[in-house]
């Protein structure tokens, strides 16, 4: 309800900045695991940590915040400061809330006994509704928490674009995304990569509810599956060794001379003869 009351804030009353939203997702998150305390402590470390906002970045945004009433915070010394999280919603907003959550219960409830008069009919929204059971009251802060166990909380870049799909998308559509992502094993640092993807994707298609998304990725795991069955493996390349493979013979050798050979050793022969006299006169 506090969540649905800030969005309300920004979208009627005041536009806030994605450092001024981040933090104050980041004190709302805190605020939770401290128990819903009015006071609780977080060190400057811890919001950057989380809200992926600097020092100076913090104490600027914190500031804005406590002019708009959204938050408040007392300084410790050198201990971790105080803050508080303003209530956005009153009793009678509250009460409203509850009063439109209770008519809607009795109105989908009085549409399922009329149109469930055939015993067939029935036993089909039997099945669909123990289908949709487990998907049914996911919330804004359902998804944050989703988001943080998965990836550690929205920092300042993350947070402005899950707030725009939240506007676009309901809650449990952002949600299975989310899931699909964690079941793909996506890590932190491309998660918001991958979350585009899958937003954008389904967006372009005109899917805006559960059931479409559900089906979406069912369609999509099938057909991945279906071409990597398809895909032939490539032939390994077969070489033979060098002793089989073709290559040309060399002539042998008969230890005869060609005819040019033979007249030039002859040659050589006659001019070695004619030399030996000559040599055997200078002697004598």
């Amino acid at each position: 309800m506090q969540i649905r009351a800030f969005d309300d804030y920004r979208l009627y009353k005041q536009k806030l900045s994605a450092g001024q939203v981040s933090l104050w997702y980041t004190l709302m998150s805190i605020n939770n695991k401290a128990g819903w305390s009015t006071w609780f402590t977080a060190a400057n470390a811890t919001l950057e940590s989380l809200s992926g906002l600097s020092r100076s970045g913090i104490v600027k945004n914190r500031n804005v915040l406590k002019q708009l009433n959204l938050i408040d915070f007392s300084s410790n010394g050198r201990k971790a400061t105080s803050y508080r999280v303003c209530v956005l919603y009153t009793s009678d907003s509250a009460q409203g809330s509850i009063q439109r959550s209770v008519q809607d219960s009795t109105q989908r409830s009085t549409q399922t006994s009329v149109q469930g008069s055939s015993a067939l009919i029935k036993q089909n929204e039997t099945k669909q509704n123990e289908t949709d059971d487990d998907d049914a009251g996911i919330t804004r802060a359902n998804v944050i928490d989703k988001w943080t166990e998965l990836w550690g909380f929205p920092n300042a870049i993350a947070m402005p674009e899950i707030n725009e799909w939240l506007d676009a998308l309901p809650a449990d559509v952002v949600d299975f995304a989310i899931t699909i992502a964690g079941e793909h094993q996506v890590k932190a640092a491309g998660s918001l990569k991958y979350m585009r993807a899958v937003i954008e994707g389904w967006q372009k298609r005109d899917i805006s509810t559960l059931d479409q998304a559900k089906k979406a990725a069912e369609d999509h795991d099938r057909r991945m599956k279906s071409e990597h069955s398809g895909r032939k493996p490539t032939p390994a390349k077969e070489t033979l060794p060098t002793w089989a493979q073709d290559t040309p013979e060399k002539p042998v050798s008969d230890g005869k001379l060609s005819p040019e050979q033979q007249a030039a050793l002859d040659a050589r022969i006659k001019k070695f003869k004619a030399r030996r006299p000559e040599k055997e006169g200078a002697e004598a």
